[in-house]
């Protein structure tokens, strides 16, 4: 994995505090929507790094790349080397890829980037940060969230969770063709 630049770390604390900002209810928060929401703006953000022509297409529809299969990777190592680095070991034979998650968000894909990237954005244009630099800082703040979670969900739910929604950013056209 490539170290993050600084101005990438500053974005991932952001995008950090707008997801928690951004989600908190009076019953506090729902730990799979926050996970689910980072990963999904992650995969966004990979996906607009491709220069593909979504602005011509329906928000929510799926966009299917090479680049993204490719790429995507890319997001789950970059999660699971910030974890790692958090003392968080991910065991994959507990992960059952095939399957959806068992924790379901509580928003769907639009909904997370219609509440979630104006902050986003700001980030990204405050730092100066490619679609793809913005794409690898919010997959490292991914996994910020997942250790501010941890004790209300299982670390490998999560990461089940955040891979699943890195891919569900990374193809489908998202609610703003463009944040920056």
């Amino acid at each position: 994995m490539a170290s993050l630049t600084q101005p990438q770390i500053e974005a991932a604390q952001e995008f950090y505090a707008a997801v928690i900002d951004g989600l908190r209810t009076p019953q506090g928060i729902h730990a799979a929507t926050a996970i689910a929401a980072m990963a999904r703006l992650a995969g966004a953000f990979l996906l607009r790094s491709f220069g593909l022509p979504i602005a011509q297409v329906a928000p929510g529809t799926p966009v299917l790349s090479n680049q993204a299969n490719e790429q995507g990777p890319r997001l789950v190592n970059i999660l699971g080397s910030v974890l790692a680095n958090m003392g968080i070991v991910i065991d994959p034979s507990r992960i059952d890829f095939a399957a959806p998650p068992a924790e379901k968000p509580q928003l769907s894909l639009l909904e997370t980037q219609a509440r979630l990237e104006p902050a986003f954005a700001r980030s990204v244009q405050q730092h100066q940060l490619t679609h793809g630099q913005a794409a690898d800082a919010a997959a490292a703040a991914t996994a910020l969230v997942i250790a501010q979670c941890a004790g209300t969900i299982d670390v490998h739910t999560a990461f089940h969770i955040a891979a699943y929604s890195f891919v569900e950013g990374a193809k489908t056209a998202p609610y703003i063709a463009d944040v920056a």
